[in-house]
């Protein structure tokens, strides 16, 4: 008995193991805190990005237009049965790409033209072109740069990708069109783009919201009710009752306008938003803690946009899950956030601090 027993706890420590999530793939030249290190380990875990047999992905190596097919042909989950010959000069029906050149032709986010160019390089502004083509990216209100105008080409597409958040261009305020892409560059945008999401991130005035809260000041945990009380004519105002005890909690201050959510909590002496991101949403890095803006000194990066969080005993599904770090105090905080419902979970350090129990209609 005692052999079987030692067997089934094998075969049982076994089946656990084979069942855990696999991650991306570790390239050596891949470090866990290069800034596009999310995106690509999302492209990897797809099966879009393979990298080299060495190990290597050659993140700083120029990403080749064939290899852009490949990447566009896998993420769309185009067919490569029976496609149409473009009849590229340079891209014969033997060459080991022609598939999924010609099926990026097919899809129209390729021209025919003569030549592909199959080994060439990708500008900025090539990729903003063939991304807007491949995701239908649509972009309404203007965004600048100081070296793209009207005439530049790509220029419509170019402003697609930068009012979806795909790119925001550089610190000096360019975009650098011509600029040849990198293999880490042109993987982060495709990730971004495959991920994009507008969620409304804002509670429900329509309801009441009951939360656990653990307070990391005092250690002590509390049920707080939040209540809708009114728009003071830029953030919808929430009251928070305490009910375990008569302690005092400020007023949270809700601010969204589809293109930006943030959040405060109503003190006299505050001067800015505790957390302020753009939308839509798409993995990676969205704020820097280098950048210039509202909240400094934070990175805060989307680690997925249809992930899923148990709270209060329910089960949420196309989670938006995002990860903030401090450059001065030693903190990591990841928010769960459910369209039209908002905060349902919330972790400092790993600890639950905030955790929705209930919603109850007014």
């Amino acid at each position: 008995m005692k052999k079987i027993s030692r067997m089934l706890i094998v075969v049982l420590i076994f089946g656990l193991l084979q069942i855990q999530p696999v991650y991306a793939a570790s390239f050596k030249d891949v470090s866990s805190d290069n800034t596009l290190s999310t995106e690509i380990d999302y492209l990897v875990e797809r099966g879009i990005i393979k990298g080299y047999p060495n190990g290597t992905f050659k993140p700083n190596e120029y990403v080749t237009r064939a290899q852009v097919a490949v990447m566009l042909t896998r993420a769309l989950g185009l067919k490569t049965t029976n496609v149409k010959n473009p009849k590229y000069q340079d891209v014969p029906t033997s060459h080991v790409y022609y598939k999924e050149i010609a099926a990026t032709q097919n899809a129209g986010i390729f021209e025919a033209t003569k030549k592909f160019n199959p080994n060439g390089t990708l500008s900025r502004a090539d990729m903003a072109i063939v991304l807007q083509r491949a995701f239908k990216l649509k972009g309404t209100s203007p965004y600048y740069f100081t070296d793209v105008t009207e005439k530049t080409p790509g220029y419509k597409e170019i402003l697609a990708v930068a009012n979806n958040n795909i790119t925001s261009g550089y610190q000096d305020g360019t975009f650098k069109p011509k600029l040849p892409l990198t293999r880490a560059h042109f993987s982060a945008f495709v990730a971004r783009a495959m991920t994009l999401s507008k969620p409304n991130l804002q509670k429900d005035p329509a309801y009441k919201y009951t939360y656990a809260f653990y307070s990391p000041d005092d250690g002590l945990r509390y049920t707080l009710n939040y209540q809708y009380s009114h728009n003071d004519n830029k953030n919808d105002v929430w009251s928070i009752a305490n009910m375990t005890n008569n302690k005092q909690f400020n007023d949270e201050l809700l601010y969204y306008d589809g293109s930006v959510y943030a959040q405060a909590i109503a003190q006299e002496y505050s001067s800015h938003y505790d957390f302020y991101i753009g939308l839509p949403l798409r993995i990676g890095v969205i704020v820097h803690e280098d950048d210039e803006g509202p909240v400094n000194g934070n990175r805060i990066t989307v680690q997925t946009t249809d992930g899923t969080v148990r709270a209060g005993g329910v089960n949420y599904k196309n989670v938006a899950i995002l990860e903030e770090s401090f450059k001065y105090i030693d903190v990591v905080k990841t928010y769960y956030f459910v369209d039209g419902i908002g905060l349902v979970k919330e972790l400092h350090n790993g600890e639950v601090v905030y955790e929705l129990l209930k919603r109850t209609a007014n």
